[in-house]
C-alpha cells in the first residue's frame, strides 16, 4: 500500500509513518521543509516526498499520485490574535485540498487525523464518534470544528472516511516539542497543578497502530475517538512520583485562575517567546475536562491500549535523552535510559 501523509514532520504524523514503513508499506510525504524531514527519516526509508504546503492544489496532487490511502494529519496551531486568520485559513483550505482532492483522485481509503476540540462540549459526560461538532471560539478551534463538518458532509461519497480524535498525546520522539510534552515538561521541572477535573493522555504510538488497523484492515468508515488513559488532576503527580522517585511539587491551583491566565497568554503572545503550555483553550479542556470513548476503537479493530505507566514512563526518558529535562529530573527513569 502506498499512502500519502501530511504532516509527516509532526508527532502525529511522523509515528504513523514510521508504523506504516515498518509494515511494509511506502510512503509518499507533503512537507515544506526537506531538510527537517532528512533529518527524521534518512535517506534509507522507502518514502517519496513533495515539498509543497496543504493549500496548494498542484502540489497536493502530485503527493496524491498513485496512493492507495491518505493520512492527514497536519494543521497550523496558533493561539496569537494575529494568526487567527491564517490559522483558520490554512486549517480549512488544507483539509480541502487534501481529504477533497484525495475522492477526486480516487484515493480508497482516507484518514483525517481530528481532535478532542472538534467535539468539545463541556454540557457533555462523554465524547464518541457521535457526538455532534464543538463550538470553539478561537480561530484554531473554529477551524477544526469547521473541517470537520467538511469531512463528514463527505462520508456520502466515500466509504471509507475515517475520522480519529487523538485527546492529549504524548510518548517518546517527538520531532518537536508539542503542548502536552511541554506539559509534561513543567510537571517534572516546576509543579503538577491539583485542580478539578483531570486529563485524558494517549500514547503517540498507539494513535499510529490505529492508523495502519484502519489503513490495513478497512472496515466501513466511521468516527473513532481516541481517549486513552483519564488521571485526575490530583492524581497524576502520584503516578510520576512512583515512575521516578522523585518527590514533585504539588501546587494547587483554582481552575478559574487558570482559565484567566490562559486568556491573558492569548492576548500577549506576540511578547512571550518562551513556549507555554497554557491557552484558555487548553485551560478551559484542562479545568473542564469531557472523557473521549476508547470502546469502539478498542471492539471495532480489537485493539488494547498500552498501560499509562508505560507511555508516561517512556515519555519522561525521552524528556531526559532529547535534553528537555536533567538526569536528577528524570530520576529513576533516568537511570534507566542510561
Amino acid at each position: 500500500m502506498h499512502v500519502m501523509i501530511t504532516g509527516g514532520t509532526g508527532f502525529v504524523g511522523y509515528h504513523t509513518a514510521l508504523a506504516l514503513m515498518e509494515a511494509g508499506h511506502t510512503v509518499s510525504l507533503l512537507v515544506r521543509s526537506v531538510d527537517k524531514m532528512l533529518q527524521l527519516y534518512g535517506e534509507d526509508r522507502p518514502l517519496t516526498y513533495t515539498r509543497g504546503d496543504i493549500t496548494d492544489v498542484d502540489k497536493v496532487q502530485r503527493a496524491l499520485k498513485n496512493c492507495d490511502a491518505v493520512v492527514h494529519a497536519a494543521a497550523m496551531v496558533s493561539t496569537k490574535a494575529s494568526d487567527a486568520d491564517k490559522v483558520y485559513r490554512t486549517n480549512v483550505e488544507g483539509t480541502r485540498a487534501v481529504i477533497g482532492g484525495a475522492l477526486e483522485a480516487g484515493v480508497k481509503s482516507i484518514i483525517h487525523v481530528s481532535s478532542v476540540t472538534a467535539l468539545y462540549d463541556p454540557r457533555a459526560t462523554l465524547l464518541d464518534g457521535n457526538s455532534p461538532p464543538g463550538a470553539a471560539r478561537n480561530a484554531y478551534g473554529r477551524s477544526k470544528v469547521a473541517c470537520e463538518k467538511y469531512v463528514r458532509g463527505l462520508k456520502g461519497r466515500g466509504k471509507r472516511i475515517y475520522i480519529t480524535y487523538p485527546a492529549t498525546v504524548i510518548g517518546p520522539d517527538d520531532p518537536g516539542l508539542t503542548e502536552a510534552q511541554l506539559g509534561m515538561q513543567g510537571f517534572l521541572t516546576a509543579f503538577v497543578p491539583q485542580m478539578s477535573s483531570g486529563n485524558q493522555y494517549v500514547d503517540v504510538r498507539d494513535v499510529a497502530e490505529v492508523h495502519l488497523r484502519l489503513l490495513e484492515r478497512r472496515p466501513a468508515g466511521g468516527n473513532y475517538t481516541l481517549g486513552g488513559h483519564y488521571v485526575p488532576w490530583v492524581e497524576l503527580a502520584g503516578v510520576l512520583e512512583k515512575l521516578t522517585g522523585r518527590k514533585l511539587v504539588k501546587l494547587p491551583l483554582s481552575g478559574g485562575l487558570m482559565r484567566l491566565a490562559g486568556r491573558v497568554l492569548d492576548r500577549l503572545g506576540s511578547y512571550v517567546t518562551v513556549p507555554l503550555p497554557i491557552s484558555e483553550e487548553a485551560m478551559e479542556y484542562a479545568t473542564h475536562w469531557v472523557k473521549l470513548d476508547n470502546s469502539k476503537v478498542e471492539r471495532a479493530l480489537e485493539f488494547e491500549l498500552r498501560p499509562l505507566e508505560e507511555t508516561m514512563a517512556d515519555t519522561v526518558r525521552w524528556l531526559h535523552r532529547a535534553g528537555h529535562i536533567s538526569k536528577k529530573q528524570a530520576g529513576a527513569l533516568a537511570v534507566q535510559a542510561g
